[in-house]
């Protein structure tokens, strides 16, 4: 009876091995743990499951074992890590316009990092026009990284497009304007800042509510933008997730600041004020950023325009 062959060097992988497989391979590997692997790629657990399985007899190792509660890679799964991200780029070099792109007929997985800072229709929008042009087609919206780790998601093929507001990028990523935005102050019905004019030196007495967006270079975006005119502000609270923030306005006397689209979206479901700021800073600049790499992949390239058509009508909508 003839044996198995199984993989003896890495450089069998792309003979053996589909990208779907070379992709799961790659998250197993970063992330050593199945249902973290899973997340970053969108799918289901079992499914993540069934692919290490396939993936355990291909290449003959167990690839990840567990140690007391935690997962750790073995020798053999080390030993592949950085051979499996050169494939990674290797294929998106090969393929890099992604052929012809007829959204009607198509499959395709698209990957997209973004806060959740702007209106909500924005994103309906966005999943609405991708789903009817190309209903075979699917949508991963995942939350940015703090700093610049949405830059190596972009590079390793993690992401395909991420959303962001920070003005400072490296030469071999691509942007596009999608929208620009003035800055707002957001507070509760009767919240003391509402019974005069606000001024700087009241915003700057007032504790505050913040995203963790974080300027790559500078820290907080906000806070970066404040440092001109002197300001610190005192930050009790930060959180990451936009849609938590309308409630934690409405049980303090906190003080978010943030875009006007938010700011009136939110306004008009709770009852909150926007306040003007009380100085000239701004305006948030949110753009769409990819990688030099996938600028001519031609399912991200229809994905890209459909994405600035919706910040297009949003704009418009909302006179920004």
């Amino acid at each position: 009876m003839a044996k198995t062959r199984t993989l003896s060097t890495s450089d069998d992988l792309p003979r053996r091995l589909d990208e779907a497989l070379i992709r799961a391979l790659h998250a197993l590997l970063t992330e050593t743990a199945v249902s973290r692997a899973a997340l970053k790629l969108g799918i289901q657990q079992p499914a993540m499951s069934r692919q290490l399985k396939a993936l355990r007899e291909l290449t003959g190792d167990q690839l990840l074992v567990r140690v007391g509660n935690r997962m750790v890679l073995t020798q053999r799964g080390e030993s592949l890590t950085e051979p499996t991200r050169r494939i990674l780029n290797d294929l998106s070099q090969l393929s890099r316009s992604g052929g012809e792109f007829t959204p009607e007929s198509a499959s395709h997985n698209f990957r997209v990092a973004s806060y959740d800072f702007l209106p909500s229709a924005f994103y309906a929008d966005v999943v609405g026009r991708v789903l009817r042009a190309s209903p075979g087609s699917r949508i991963v919206w995942r939350g940015i990284p703090q700093d610049s780790a949405y830059l190596r998601q972009l590079s390793d093929g993690d992401i395909d497009l991420a959303i962001v507001a920070w003005p400072e990028l490296p030469g071999h990523f691509r942007a596009s304007k999608l929208l620009n935005d003035d800055i707002v102050c957001i507070v509760r019905k009767g919240h003391p800042l509402t019974r005069e004019r606000l001024t700087l030196d009241s915003y700057a007495r007032a504790r505050h509510l913040s995203a963790l967006e974080q300027s790559t270079q500078s820290g907080d975006l906000i806070d970066t933008l404040l440092v001109r005119h002197g300001v610190s502000l005192d930050t009790v609270v930060r959180t990451q997730y936009f849609g938590l923030m309308p409630e934690m306005l409405l049980e303090s006397d906190l003080v978010l600041t943030t875009g006007s689209l938010f700011g009136r979206c939110v306004a008009a479901r709770f009852p909150l004020v926007v306040l003007p700021f009380p100085a000239q800073v701004g305006p948030l600049r949110y753009r769409l950023v990819w990688h030099e790499r996938t600028h001519q992949h031609r399912a991200l390239v229809w994905l890209r325009n459909e994405m600035l058509c919706a910040a297009r009508k949003l704009a418009a909508q909302s006179g920004a």
